[in-house]
This record gives C-alpha cells, sequence and structure tokens, in this order.
C-alpha cells in the first residue's frame, strides 16, 4: 500500500552529482545516500533511471548502516556514453570508482535493470572485495521458454525489435524520454494504466511520484540512446553464465510485478549458486518498502573484523 512507502527526502537533488574520470576519458557520475559512515554498497538503477532512484533505499540504509553510492550508468544522467557497451565493462567501472573512493571490499545492490549489472559484478569481480548483491525485482536473462512466454507485450514487443532490428529500439525509446521529460502526466497515465493493483497505490503517493518523476527527467538528459542502448544488452544474450555469479545474492520479487514476471525470480532461485529468494504476496515492481529486507538480509553478510 501507498502508506508502506518509507519517507523520502523532501530536497530535490537531482543537481547533486561528482564526476569521477575513467581511465578511457568517460565521466561516471555518482552521489550518495545511507549513512556516510556505514559500510558501502553501489546501488545501480533500473532502466531507465538514475543516480537519484538511491532515495528509495536511503531509509533503510541508514538503519542498516550502509552508505550507498548510487551511479549513473553510461549515457543516462551525467555519466558519458560508452560505444559499444557490454555487461562485463560494468564490474571495471565499479572497481576503478571504488579504488578512487579507498574502498577495498563493498557490496552492490539494485532494482530491476540493475539485475544483468549486479550479476556481472557477482561474476567477474573477486570475492575478497564484493561480499554481496541485494536485488529488488531484477531483471534476468531470456534464456528459457517460461521467461519468453511471461513477458509483458510490451517487453515481447521491444525484445523483438532487439533480436531483429536493434538499430529502431532507440527510435522505440524516443517517447518514452520525451514523455518523462516534457508530459510527466502523460507518463504517469500510460504507466498506470499497466501496472499491478499494489503499483498504482505507489503510484498514487504524492512523494514517491515526485522523485520518480526527477529521477526519469534526470535518466534522459542525453536523450534516449543510453536507455536504448542498455535496453539492447539486457533483451540479448548477455555474454556470462548467471551461475557464475560467485558471492551470496538477497533477491525479493514482487508476486504482481509486471515488469520483472515471477519466472524470471523462479530462474535465479534456481541458478544462483547462493541465493535467498523471496516472493513476496501483494506486491509490483514498486515494492520499495522491501529493502528494509534486503540490506538487513545484506548487513548479515558483512564479517567485522576486531
Amino acid at each position: 500500500m501507498a502508506s508502506d512507502l518509507p519517507t523520502l527526502p523532501q530536497i530535490d537533488r537531482s543537481d547533486d552529482f561528482e564526476l569521477f574520470t575513467l581511465s578511457d576519458g568517460r565521466g561516471l557520475a555518482f552521489m550518495e545516500w545511507g549513512d556516510p559512515g556505514g559500510f558501502p554498497a553501489f546501488y545501480f538503477h533500473g532502466t531507465p533511471s538514475s543516480r537519484l532512484e538511491g532515495a528509495f533505499a536511503d531509509a533503510a540504509a541508514r538503519r542498516e548502516g550502509f552508505r550507498l553510492i548510487a551511479t549513473d550508468r553510461p549515457g543516462f544522467g551525467r555519466s558519458g556514453f560508452q560505444p559499444g557497451r557490454r555487461f562485463a565493462d560494468w564490474p571495471q567501472d565499479i572497481y576503478a570508482l571504488a579504488d578512487h573512493l579507498g574502498l577495498t571490499d563493498f557490496g552492490v545492490v539494485g532494482h530491476s535493470g540493475a539485475g544483468p549489472h549486479l550479476f556481472a559484478c557477482g561474476a567477474f569481480m573477486e570475492p575478497a572485495r564484493l561480499k554481496f548483491i541485494g536485488a529488488l525485482g531484477p531483471w534476468a536473462p531470456l534464456v528459457a521458454p517460461e521467461i519468453w512466454a511471461s513477458l509483458s507485450l510490451l517487453d515481447r514487443f521491444y525484445a523483438g525489435l532487439a533480436r531483429r532490428l536493434p538499430w529502431s529500439l532507440r527510435v522505440a525509446f524516443a517517447p518514452l524520454g520525451w514523455g518523462a521529460r516534457y508530459w510527466p502526466d502523460l507518463f504517469f497515465k500510460v504507466m498506470a494504466a499497466s501496472v499491478s493493483t499494489a503499483d498504482k497505490a505507489a503510484l498514487r503517493n504524492p512523494a514517491f511520484r515526485e522523485h520518480f518523476g526527477r529521477m526519469e527527467r534526470v535518466a534522459f538528459r542525453q536523450g534516449s540512446r543510453g536507455p536504448a542502448q542498455e535496453a539492447l544488452m539486457a533483451y540479448r544474450p548477455w555474454g556470462f553464465d548467471v551461475a557464475a555469479v560467485q558471492v551470496p545474492v538477497h533477491v525479493w520479487l514482487g508476486e504482481e510485478d509486471v515488469f520483472v514476471p515471477n519466472a524470471m525470480g523462479q530462474y535465479l532461485e534456481r541458478t544462483l549458486p547462493d541465493v535467498e529468494f523471496r516472493l513476496v504476496p501483494k506486491k509490483g515492481h514498486f515494492n520499495i518498502e522491501n529493502w528494509a529486507d534486503i540490506l538487513a538480509a545484506c548487513r548479515r553478510r558483512i564479517v567485522v573484523v576486531s
């Protein structure tokens, strides 16, 4: 229910970011949420979204003692576009940012379209540094017939474009970005028509809706090229096996999520080597109140050395 949503920051932080320059000259934008003195965890946003999404986990991070470092991925918000990007490239960006911040070990957490990036970190990063993955409704690879069968009509349409007419995906994403930036009322009306009852309640919450609108406007600051590139990657083979993830994973998925179907969660439950999977009744895609449970589970993975 909307009343279950955590308290969201009241200040507009749309222009709040730091820019770290990577070795190839790209800028990687990030900002911080949660407890400044807490255990570091990088927050990965959905697709399309931005670093502002970290606000949804801010209260839970403060309570559980996590310093959340929320990034804009390449082509989103203030981060530079990366031609030819692969999911396997993302862990290297995070390693570079972690080294820049002086972090020896850390976790990664994220929502929805963060899934491929979270699991890429789990597959390619050293367990000596990466301690856990926390995921809220994460997107899974389209590798099983039951996953394809459970996709929404819109996702089937996009997936078909990605596999047959990849150049057209940016054209398909352009109206979404235009609506988010210039006609938010229409953007929310279209979204509300396609989500579950639980998510309709979230979209009626003024604080949630206001912040959601901000993070989507920031997401499309550079246009639709970045989001379309990432969608293309998500709908096609990922280039790595989810079974290769080497660290503990905690997944919460709303039973009524229309964007990430139950079949994706069930695939992750049987494929990830070390996973805690929770299918949450009467919850949808925007069950951000579950960040309290996810971060509490991640907290138990941190070994304190005295």
